[in-house]
């Protein structure tokens, strides 16, 4: 099997697929390995890594597309869909429930798309969504602290304080929507810089699970059974508001309104479910480029890869996650691994010109067909 690595090109992602110690044993077992020169680059892998390993280095795009497997991290842009092509095996991050183009686009060329999203576990867990959660939990309250400052400029002033607070002075309110991987690495980052931290979760299951992990922390954190009007009431005087809602393969739940949000004017709200399609009416995605906006009276920070800010850290993380399941792909073939593991079956989104993942069928209000 051809395994193709493009170069990313969403605005400043610089993660990379596959690793070269990855290529070396697909190379190993039988598999071509393309590699797009400086693919790896911002991730620390040096093309001369990727030839030693036996990968081979090509020039353009279109000839690390020219595989029987692509191997990417974001789902492709406009400008990659004349590279899609009946058969072509696809595995990445797709969140197709905000990208109904793509999902258009992928239907239409046949593309057999796996979601590194929506791969999921006979027990509820979605192994390959975990790691980048979790880096992206830890990098949004960074962001929330960095404009919680006041140094970004007359547009973006922030409020000026510490999250942690000083003696005499109190310490920042943090609210967390969700309490999955994005939602306790948050509140973990939070709690470390000293911030008075409350999570909202609809299972009382998580809820206790948090209450147990975070109990040193004392009165610094609270875990609730979201309610409506709990989240109203702890958007008062709030600072820095994370959401971290998740259905598999749906839309983001949306929970927010202007109004509501008004009532922590001035603050900053970083929305991690964006790559979902985000759980406020004023949520819409932000780039590197462009990270921030004010809607409400509040800082917005909608970057969909929020990992790409830690790309050697997290391209190490995912493609430790993700090799085992790239390796069954790659050596037993895209239909025989599929039917193979239930965990890849789910993770189908569209194969063969339809629409296989119910979620992303209901997100889309497209009919759905099982791989079968």
């Amino acid at each position: 099997m051809i395994v193709g690595v493009p170069k990313e090109i969403k605005n400043r992602e610089q993660r990379v697929a596959l690793s070269p110690e990855g290529a070396r044993q697909l190379v190993e077992a039988g598999c071509e390995v393309r590699v797009q020169k400086g693919a790896g680059l911002g991730a620390g892998f040096f093309d001369e890594a990727w030839a030693e390993a036996g990968a081979r280095i090509v020039d353009g795009a279109g000839e690390a597309w020219a595989a029987d497997l692509v191997l990417k991290v974001k789902e492709p842009l406009p400008e990659e869909y004349d590279f899609l092509r009946p058969g072509l095996g696809l595995f990445t991050y797709l969140h197709l429930a905000a990208a109904p183009e793509l999902a258009r686009m992928l239907v239409e060329r046949k593309v057999r798309a796996i979601g590194y999203e929506t791969v999921q576990t006979d027990d509820g867990r979605l192994p390959l969504l975990a790691p980048m959660s979790r880096i992206a939990g830890r990098v949004a309250m960074q962001m929330a602290a960095h404009y919680l400052q006041r140094e970004n400029g007359t547009a973006f002033p922030g409020k000026g304080i510490l999250p942690g607070g000083v003696d005499g002075v109190p310490p920042a309110s943090v609210v967390v929507i969700g309490g999955g991987n994005v939602g306790q690495n948050a509140a973990r980052v939070a709690l470390g810089l000293g911030a008075r931290v409350r999570v909202l979760d609809t299972n009382a299951g998580v809820v206790a699970a948090l209450r147990e992990r975070f109990a040193d922390a004392g009165e610094a954190f609270e875990a609730r059974f979201y309610a409506p009007q709990l989240l109203f009431e702890a958007l008062e005087g709030c600072d820095a508001l994370i959401g971290a809602a998740l259905i598999p393969g749906e839309h983001a739940p949306v929970l927010l309104t202007p109004s509501w949000l008004e009532r922590m004017s001035g603050g900053v709200f970083v929305d991690v479910a964006i790559d979902q399609g985000g759980i406020s009416q004023t949520s819409r995605p932000t780039s590197y480029e462009e990270p921030v906006y004010v809607d409400a009276g509040v800082l917005h920070c909608c970057l969909p890869n929020l990992p790409a800010a830690v790309p050697v850290s997290a391209t190490q993380a995912l493609t430790h996650a993700t090799f085992p399941w790239v390796m069954k792909l790659a050596t037993q073939g895209l239909e025989a691994a599929v039917r193979a593991e239930p965990a890849l079956m789910r993770g189908v989104n569209t194969w063969d010109g339809r629409v296989t993942h119910r979620g992303v069928a209901r997100a889309l209000k497209m009919p759905c067909e099982p791989v079968g």
